[in-house]
């Protein structure tokens, strides 16, 4: 069961580094080998709209690679942590990656031994989104197990964003803005997929309104496209992803 020297390390304050190690020793008769605790930010014009930093120990040659290649727009692993609040495995998602580039994160994860993971998503205070990641060769899939990790995993995140903001580290955030109540339903739906006519019959407004109130929307948040508009609507907690 995962607690003992993990949840005693928490309670002393120790240090991030301490705790994560303390859970990856308690997660690897899982098949975990690998924890990293990675912070998501909304995105902009001119930056990745995921990744934003990990917390403690500086980025291994995997993240290093992810970042160069600007992975983050094609894993889809990434872009569900905003779509849900229960902790998932890649292969619950894994079916999305239709692309190449999308399968490329996969294969290029492999080849760092990371073959299989387990993400516990966190939502913080003023919108923060971030993530727990346990990553293996193959990690047990009973529930029991999920449920396990999940619990611990956003612990961790929990402690490793109080840490920070201890030390002076937590990173800013850019405040978020005012949409109105039409605005936030037509990013809602279409965070859902649906169509600007399939939204108008929903909302029982004219197709064109409905795309006026997105382009409004895009316009008071800053970005250029639909899909940036609905992922920061979601990574502030504007709408919710269920």
């Amino acid at each position: 069961m995962l607690e003992g020297r993990f949840w005693d390390l928490i309670d002393e304050g120790a240090s991030y580094d301490e705790v994560e190690n303390a859970l990856l020793e308690l997660a690897t008769p899982y098949g975990v080998e690998v924890v990293s605790c990675l912070e998501l930010r909304a995105p902009t014009n001119d930056s990745s709209p995921f990744i934003g930093r990990m917390f403690g120990k500086r980025d291994g040659e995997y993240l290093t690679r992810y970042r160069k290649l600007n992975l983050a727009e094609h894993d889809v692993v990434v872009q569900h942590v905003p779509r849900t609040e229960a902790g998932f495995y890649w292969g619950d998602v894994k079916h999305k990656a239709v692309t190449r580039e999308q399968q490329d994160v996969f294969s290029i994860a492999a080849e760092h031994n990371m073959k299989d993971g387990l993400v516990s998503p966190f939502y913080g205070m003023n919108g923060r989104i971030g993530f727990t990641g346990f990553w293996g060769v193959e990690i047990c899939k009973d529930p029991r197990t999920r449920r396990l990790l999940d619990a611990a995993g956003h612990e961790l995140y929990r402690y490793a964003y109080r840490k920070a903001a201890e030390d002076g580290e937590a990173a800013e955030v850019r405040d978020t803005v005012d949409l109105t109540d039409r605005q936030l339903e037509v990013l809602y739906w279409a965070s859902k997929g649906k169509t600007d006519w399939e939204m108008a019959q929903l909302l029982k407004i004219a197709e064109p309104t409905v795309n006026r109130h997105v382009e409004m929307a895009k316009k008071r948040i800053g970005v250029r496209s639909r899909t940036e508009a609905v992922h920061y609507a979601l990574m502030h907690r504007l709408i919710r992803p269920f």
